[in-house]
């Protein structure tokens, strides 16, 4: 009985620090600064670590990595776009595994988003790109790893299913915006797009369209 009490408050310490991980990610994000993040709060001395956000594409290994997001952070710090700017991301739904292996230094991490957003972006009828209010709806889907007794992130994946513009609608118009990539900067894998259509079928045999799943045990 004394081992199974340990070892679930050993899981739930762990559970505890994976979130204040991602919620300083997420604060990071709001201030603009990817900088922080990347030499705080990742593993870059892992030669499994990986970014990919939105439909930009996956970057692996530590110099992919610092180079992409050191390029984001340059583009957040362009502030000539920032008037009226804003990125709140509201994390709910967490699902957290952590490594069964006897070591408990890996785990996986999903969290679901549904923000408010005000960035450029090109609303219906799509003639002019231009401020607008939005919501955003996506899914983080992370590995962690523990370094010097320190959990880091190991892979970051951000899904985007809608950025839909406030007045009309994800049934309307789903996604309004795009992550432009940066030509000089190639990704190690292409794009993934799983954007919201109102025609879609859902299907439990189908949810490739819908991101990954966190498994039950890793």
């Amino acid at each position: 009985m004394e081992k199974r009490t340990l070892e679930l408050a050993v899981r739930a310490a762990n559970i505890d620090e994976i979130q204040t991980l991602m919620a300083r990610y997420v604060t990071n994000c709001l201030k603009m600064d990817y900088e922080s993040s990347l030499e705080q709060l990742f593993a870059m001395d892992h030669p499994e670590v990986s970014f990919e956000l939105m439909e930009s594409g996956e970057y692996k290994g530590p110099e992919q990595v610092r180079a992409y997001m050191m390029a984001l952070h340059g583009r957040a710090r362009a502030f000539e776009e920032k008037t009226g700017w804003m990125e709140f991301q509201h994390l709910t739904t967490p699902k957290i595994v952590i490594s069964e292996d006897g070591t408990g230094d890996r785990a996986v991490g999903q969290w679901t988003i549904l923000s408010p957003w005000a960035k450029m972006a090109t609303p219906y009828p799509c003639e002019e790109r231009k401020l607008t209010a939005m919501w955003f709806i996506g899914r983080y889907q992370n590995e962690f790893v523990k370094v010097d007794g320190e959990w880091k992130i190991l892979k970051l994946h951000l899904i985007a299913y809608v950025r839909t513009p406030y007045e009309q609608g994800w049934m309307k118009q789903a996604d309004c915006m795009r992550l432009a990539p940066f030509r000089d900067l190639r990704p190690d894998n292409p794009p993934r797009y799983y954007t919201f259509h109102p025609d879609a079928i859902y299907s439990y045999d189908n949810i490739y369209n819908w991101g990954p799943y966190v498994p039950e045990k890793i």
